[in-house]
């Protein structure tokens, strides 16, 4: 068998890549709704019958394998950076050798080839492949992300305590996109209690995620119209004060938090099947957040968090200020963002062209977004103490706090997901949940 004849098959056979391009699945069973309920979400119009979808199964299969697949990439990287990153600092660290020109061996190491490696292969293991889900590539953009900023941790001395003890230990930290548990044993072995929390939460917000998108389609994913276009320039800085726009932003907020809490328990679940224990992938950051800080820093997206932490902000935190460092982070994270956007929207073919269409993502809209979140948390430092927040923290209920917390990022929101709503990437995500839909009369 060739090298191409086995991308080939494995993009049929485990990725299925031809039956996840799009959602083709059929109803299970049928049933009406009552016109005067469809009024209530101005719903109208269309006819009262509806479907409902099974989860492809495929969908899930092609989803474990992308996540093996991340993991054997990463486990080879891992030889690589222990070798000639970990290994030298050590030496460095521990004065065994002087500071010469092999000092330099980690930076050389790290910048020269490890993190090339992270930014250029997602786009020829996507053709190879044939990847065209974009859930899929998203995952494919995380493994390498993933690896890129765990070399990163590993070149500054900021991995995790007890990861670098082995190369066993650094593997199987940079097998997971999301952080395994270490202490000074090595690994925290997971129960078959944590076996039995993880799925019965993964089942729950999977039938909570086919639920919400439910809603969401029927207004194909914004419940207004959007008056922006969708490059940077299209950008119109009081629209996101409008409360159709508010609203917008907010419906597709809990639609990243719910997605994102989905497949945390589900890679959560995996892991504990393996006899590891993982960090939380999310702590409801929507509605339990008690500043900007706590919802950036403490429970939205806790993985991205940990390599962002480690990877910029300790090594800028070195020679620079609490706010540069924290400006740093947030601008990574931006442009780390807008090259997973170039990896998602990647032709899907040699010849250029993409399933349906090809999307030309707005560049530029994510770094713009998290640069306005980079300044609402200064200005969190600047003024976060006063008397009048100390109030609001003392005499609202949390989820009125957490909503306010939110309202700071959400006018600039849409900028974030404006090309995930305006793609079909939301389209190939509901392929693995249920799903109603509204029937053609």
């Amino acid at each position: 068998m060739s090298s191409s004849s086995f991308g080939k098959w494995v993009g049929h056979n485990l990725l299925f890549s031809d039956v996840l391009e799009s959602d083709s699945r059929s109803p299970c069973t049928t049933f009406s709704i009552p016109d005067y309920f469809l009024k209530l979400f101005h719903m109208e119009g269309g006819g009262n019958k509806f479907g409902l979808l099974a989860p492809q199964i495929e969908f899930w299969i092609a989803l474990v394998a992308s996540l093996i697949m991340g993991a054997l990439f990463s486990s080879c990287l891992s030889c690589i950076i222990y070798h000639f990153i970990v290994l030298p600092r050590k030496e460095i660290n521990t004065q065994k050798r002087k500071k010469n020109l092999e000092s330099m061996t980690p930076f050389i190491v790290g910048f020269g080839i490890v993190m090339p490696i992270c930014i250029v292969s997602p786009y020829y293991g996507l053709r190879y492949f044939m990847i065209k889900n974009k859930i899929l590539k998203f995952f494919t953009g995380v493994a390498q992300i993933t690896s890129f900023f765990r070399c990163s941790e590993a070149m500054f001395g900021f991995l995790p305590s007890n990861v670098d003890d082995s190369l066993t230990q650094l593997i199987t930290y940079t097998a997971f996109p999301v952080e395994v548990k270490f202490d000074s044993k090595g690994t925290v072995k997971s129960t078959w209690i944590d076996v039995k929390y993880y799925l019965i939460n993964w089942i729950k917000y999977i039938v909570i995620l086919g639920m919400y998108s439910s809603i969401l389609l029927a207004y194909d994913y914004q419940p207004y119209p959007n008056e922006e276009g969708p490059a940077m320039q299209d950008i119109k800085l009081l629209n996101g004060f409008s409360r159709q726009q508010l609203i917008n932003n907010l419906s597709v907020a809990i639609m990243f938090q719910v997605y994102l809490t989905t497949f945390g328990f589900g890679i959560n679940f995996l892991a504990s099947l393996c006899g590891f224990q993982l960090t939380p992938f999310m702590l409801n950051p929507m509605f339990e957040s008690s500043s900007p800080s706590d919802f950036w820093g403490k429970r939205w997206n806790l993985v991205m968090h940990g390599m962002l932490k480690r990877g910029v902000y300790k090594p800028v935190r070195t020679k620079y200020s609490r706010l540069a460092a924290s400006m740093a982070t947030f601008i990574a994270s931006g442009v780390f963002h807008e090259w997973l956007l170039s990896v998602m929207f990647y032709p899907d073919s040699e010849d250029g062209t993409c399933s349906p269409i090809c999307y030309l993502p707005g560049y530029g809209r994510n770094t713009l977004f998290f640069v306005w979140n980079a300044i609402v948390i200064g200005l969190e430092y600047a003024i976060g103490g006063a008397a009048i927040f100390q109030l609001f923290h003392k005499h609202l209920p949390l989820t009125v706090v957490s909503l306010m917390v939110a309202s700071t990022a959400l006018p600039a929101a849409h900028w974030f997901t404006n090309d995930y709503v305006r793609s079909d990437f939301f389209k190939d995500g509901q392929i693995g949940f249920p799903l109603i839909i509204r029937m053609s009369d």
